[in-house]
């Protein structure tokens, strides 16, 4: 019987998605790992690892990573779409990597899953998709529009036998931050609070706030037992912050930002924002 196969995106090194392609290479799967660029995937050296260079921001570059899978395989039996942008200052970017990057996924394997009647999706979403923090509105918003359009697509495949599961990670530790980096333009009318933007957008990397990220690996290990088990979960939330974000989402809506916002403006330790 041959290996089950799963097709993952965002694998560049120190990513969530490499952490993910050796959970489930560690289950017995074939992964394909892709990232923007090949080389970008050195720790990834497995023999069960096939390495590919797919732009999910490009039509024919998801299409042709996919071709090469079915024309190697019998069927991808899990697409994870991981690759995620979060450049503060580069809405349209966020929007097409975040959000219709995993449409493209959708649109060229659904159709190839639904003929086989096999098949599971899972959408890397974020806590920040249920609920939004200041500095980072094109990101929320991406996040917000790929949890929704996950939740329809679970239900549109339900007569195709096919299982789509979300997950909504807290704090975990990853480069996205670093590869982020942004300095608040001289004119903004935040330029005063810079220091507390970037701290946002690098807390996921500290401790401050209460906070504090999980490791990538253990992660991985958790969601791809969640994923491969025989009813997998449909919604998957985990890591720092993740059981107080559950939290203020039962609170009154003004009540839960006026909370999210005092922590959000306060002064950040130093060290624990990032590059200035």
């Amino acid at each position: 019987m041959s290996k089950p196969v799963t097709f993952i995106t965002g694998c560049s090194d120190g990513d969530i998605g490499a952490a993910l392609c050796n959970g489930f290479i560690a289950k017995g799967f074939i992964v394909y790992a892709t990232a923007c660029s090949v080389t970008a995937m050195s720790d990834l050296t497995h023999k069960n690892v096939r390495k590919l260079a797919v732009d999910v921001t490009d039509d024919v570059s998801v299409a042709n990573g996919i071709t090469q899978v079915y024309a190697e395989t019998e069927g991808t039996d899990v697409l994870v779409s991981n690759a995620g942008y979060s450049h503060i200052g580069e809405g349209a970017k966020v929007i097409e990597t975040n959000f219709f990057g995993f449409v493209r996924l959708v649109q060229h394997v659904v159709p190839l899953m639904a003929k086989r009647q096999h098949g599971t999706v899972v959408a890397i979403g974020s806590i920040l998709g249920e609920m939004a923090t200041p500095f980072q509105g094109f990101y929320n918003a991406s996040k917000a529009a790929l949890h929704s359009y996950t939740d329809t697509l679970r239900m549109e495949c339900r007569p195709l036998k096919l299982k789509i599961v979300l997950v909504a990670p807290g704090s975990i530790k990853s480069n996205i931050s670093v590869k982020s980096a942004y300095t608040v333009p001289a004119d903004s009318l935040y330029k005063s609070f810079e220091k507390q933007i970037k701290h946002v957008m690098f807390q996921s990397q500290t401790k401050d706030f209460g906070v504090m990220s999980m490791d990538t690996n253990e992660f991985a290990t958790i969601v791809v037992g969640k994923v491969i088990s025989p009813k997998p979960p449909q919604y998957l939330t985990l890591g720092g912050f993740s059981t107080k974000m559950w939290i203020l989402q039962w609170l009154p809506r003004t009540a839960a930002q006026g909370l999210i916002w005092s922590m959000a403006q306060k002064e950040p330790k130093p060290g624990t924002y990032g590059p200035m």
